[in-house]
């Protein structure tokens, strides 16, 4: 039984040897075979293949697209659906997350100290189907401004983009619309009240937001006898000393009063006299005006022309040293590489001086 089943064994064996050299050559063949294809087509397939497996381009598209072209496009899709579009010269993407961070830190420090002040709705109550661009929704309008009595913290006085000034002396339980009918537009940029008396309240019309529905102004108006029952307002005033209107289709970012009253500065940037954008055609510089006459009938302007060597550039801020007001602070929004926060140290000088004292790249407000 033994040497039968190795006889198998054997049989086998031979059977398997002799299999192997016939196999091997049908292996050789198929080469010999391949070499007739036309060198040409052979390419094309190489080519193929080599695509299908490149994982840095879409299948089939080897010799179709410049490798080096695609890539550059596809990061610059990428990056603008990230936030970072490549139209600016600066990280913008970058810039909002540490603005974030910078955010988030602050909140925990306030928490850290106490929780900070509680906070609750005012008003207006939101209005009915008051969006109507593409939905209905109830909405309120946007509160650009706010200015609050010095010794009186129940009077407080806000402005609106698109809807004038109101003004509440209850802490701000109940709103009383202020001269719809004397305003040149209802669109307000700016609320200030003179420092040395409060009966006196600036207001700058134009609203410095850089939106597609942020609405030119006509100048700045000024409320006197504003603690009073009967206030009244006067202006616009946006004349210089030659009758050239500086202020009629700008924007008024902010208002800022000397301690005395006497003088006061205006900062202007671009807005829209519409939505679409039409017009005015013959605007106004922008820049940083100062009027000296400000207790006066009638106050003028003039440029502060130490800034950005007196060239229209959006100042969308400034303030004035409560304590010093040669000391004048402003953010420029540059334009060729000249934006940035401004200090003066000679505000009321005939020429004040500027000085950048941080780099801003062109197009930033922050």
């Amino acid at each position: 039984m033994k040497k039968s089943v190795s006889l198998a064994v054997v049989l086998s064996l031979l059977s398997i040897a002799t299999a192997v050299p016939t196999f091997a050559a049908q292996r050789e063949k198929k080469p010999r075979e391949a070499s007739k294809v036309d060198a040409r087509a052979d390419s094309d397939v190489e080519d193929e293949v080599e695509g299908d497996n490149d994982p840095d381009l879409p299948p089939g598209m080897a010799g179709k697209i410049d490798k080096g072209e695609y890539l550059r496009k596809r990061a610059e899709y990428i990056n603008e659906k990230r936030g970072n579009p490549g139209s600016l010269s600066y990280d913008a993407r970058g810039r909002a997350i540490q603005e974030m961070d910078n955010q988030i830190r602050q909140r925990n420090k306030i928490k850290s100290l106490g929780g900070g002040p509680a906070w609750a709705l005012l008003g207006p109550h939101p209005i009915p189907n008051g969006q109507t661009s593409n939905t209905s929704v109830p909405v309120s309008g946007r509160t650009i401004s706010i200015a609050i009595h010095p010794t009186n913290s129940n009077i407080l006085y806000v402005g609106t983009a698109g809807g004038g000034i109101y003004k509440s002396t209850n802490g701000g339980d109940n709103w009383t619309p202020l001269f719809e009918l004397q305003l040149g537009t209802l669109a307000i940029g700016a609320i200030t009240i003179d420092p040395s008396d409060s009966n006196v309240v600036w207001i700058g019309t134009g609203e410095a937001g850089f939106s597609g529905d942020s609405l030119v102004g006509v100048g700045v108006y000024k409320i006197s006898a504003a603690n009073s029952a009967t206030p009244t307002i006067s202006g616009p005033f946006n004349q210089t000393a030659g009758a050239v209107d500086i202020f009629s289709g700008r924007g008024i970012g902010r208002i800022a009063v000397s301690s005395d009253g006497s003088t006061i500065f205006v900062c202007t940037t671009s807005a829209i006299s519409g939505n679409p954008a039409v017009g005015p055609f013959n605007i106004p510089t922008r820049g940083i005006y100062r009027s000296t006459n400000a207790n006066t009938a009638t106050p003028i302007f003039a440029q502060l022309t130490g800034l950005v060597a007196g060239a229209s550039r959006n100042v969308v801020d400034l303030v004035l040293d409560p304590g010093d007001s040669n000391l004048l602070i402003a953010t420029v929004v540059g334009a060729a590489a000249d934006g940035g926060i401004y200090r003066s140290t000679d505000a009321l000088a005939v020429a004040p001086t500027f000085t950048r004292t941080r780099v801003l790249p062109d197009g930033a407000t922050n």
